[in-house]
């Protein structure tokens, strides 16, 4: 019993404080109408762009620690269906994490102190019907893929039987943590149309892509798993 305590004050810690920090300071900074506070948070100054904020940093930490912990254990992991597994998860994270970089564009116009004027940047921001991005679709299908995974194969732990998606069954502090990114995007889309992030009659850096709120906590939800995998022992049986 006492073991289940504090297993389950560890969870609420990582999945429900942290983030309700991470989110007040991010969310507080951004709207606070105090331009050197958003900047921090996203910058528009001429110099540097939103890319180079804390909110895409973070991003980018997140994707990038997740790739690094796949990758370790597609060398550490001596089954072999276990690394051809690890090896393709790294593999995704990482295409992710070059996405969100735009294959290190940011990283050089940052050194040369400007635009570089690439036409094609990367793939999601690209559009397949000239009329909506590749992003908009490509989330349409994470966020399916998000309520099933997070949301439904929880509730429906007890009736799964099969091995290898057992293994792969997330914690139930999951349910909390999905809905809890909704709730967020919700709270900073309301700040938004409100035009709060307007300051001195000029938008913040983050108008039109204020979803981005909504990336960095389902970035995050992705590092929890990712922590959680690591811990569990794969089971290939069907």
């Amino acid at each position: 019993m006492l073991n289940y305590y504090y297993s389950n004050k560890k969870k609420f810690f990582i999945f429900i404080f942290i983030p309700l920090l991470l989110n007040i300071l991010l969310v507080s900074f951004y709207f606070s109408g105090i331009d050197t506070l958003q900047q921090i948070i996203s910058p528009n100054n001429g110099f540097l762009t939103r890319e180079s904020g804390l909110l895409e940093q973070l991003q980018n930490i997140y994707l990038l620690s997740i790739f690094s912990i796949f990758l370790f254990l597609a060398f550490k992991r001596h089954d072999k269906k276990e690394k051809i597994f690890f090896t393709l998860l790294s593999i995704l994270f990482l295409f992710l994490f070059l996405e969100e970089i735009d294959y290190g564009m940011n990283l050089y116009e940052f050194f040369i102190g400007h635009s570089a004027n690439f036409e094609i940047r990367n793939w999601h921001n690209q559009s397949a019907d000239n009329q909506k991005q590749n992003v908009h679709y490509f989330k349409q299908l994470i966020d399916l893929v998000n309520v099933l995974w997070f949301v439904l194969l929880p509730l429906m732990a007890s009736k799964i039987k099969t091995p290898f998606i057992k293994s792969l069954m997330p914690d139930r502090f999951f349910i909390i943590g999905f809905v809890m990114t909704l709730v967020y995007s919700k709270i900073t889309h309301g700040l938004d149309n409100l035009d709060l992030s307007i300051i001195n009659n000029v938008a913040g850096s983050l108008e039109g892509n204020i979803s981005e709120f909504r990336e960095h906590n389902t970035y995050y939800l992705y590092l929890l798993y990712a922590i959680q995998i690591a811990n569990t022992k794969i089971k290939f049986k069907i």
